[in-house]
């Protein structure tokens, strides 16, 4: 999934602003412009959208962990060379949200893609492990899409707020 898509489709099942989201990447020391922002979370259609990097999705993803759980232990080096794909930005907003297994097949049923716990299971597994399975596009569509029905009676996250 594109990270403009991802982040978008983050944004809005979780409700959050303009504001929050800039805070959540400030507690990562990153710069973003609420112009960029802005332009990001348009639709792709538009003509001054603009593209996300991976790496901006990656640092809004590490944000929002941050923001939720506090300090992130035991964090890789600061050249480590981590690629982002749609199972570290699912495993991502698992921990960010402190999501436990039946949370997840609650949510991937929601998003009208039942997940066994076993799927479940290899989906977060090391990409060498032979039960290994990536996430598609459409299974983090999926995931994305029943997140925003999960999370619909939750308080909105905000302002450097823990719940």
């Amino acid at each position: 999934m594109k990270p403009a898509q991802a982040l978008h489709k983050i944004r809005q099942a979780l409700r959050l602003d303009n504001e929050t989201m800039l805070e959540i990447y400030a507690l990562e020391g990153y710069p973003m412009e609420e112009k960029r922002l802005k332009a990001i979370l348009k639709k792709p259609s538009t003509k001054s959208h603009e593209n996300a990097t991976y790496e901006e999705l990656g640092l809004f993803l590490d944000g929002l962990i941050r923001l939720r759980r506090g300090e992130i232990k035991n964090p890789p080096p600061e050249d480590a060379e981590i690629e982002l794909d749609n199972n570290l930005i699912l495993k991502k907003l698992r921990i960010a949200l402190q999501l436990r297994d039946m949370d997840m097949e609650m949510i991937f049923e929601l998003g009208e893609r039942p997940m066994s716990r076993a799927k479940l299971r290899d989906l977060f597994r090391a990409p060498d492990h032979p039960k290994y399975l990536p996430c598609s596009d459409a299974v983090l569509n999926d995931f994305l899409l029943g997140l925003e029905e999960f999370w619909a009676d939750m308080p909105p996250i905000g302002h450097y707020t823990k719940l």
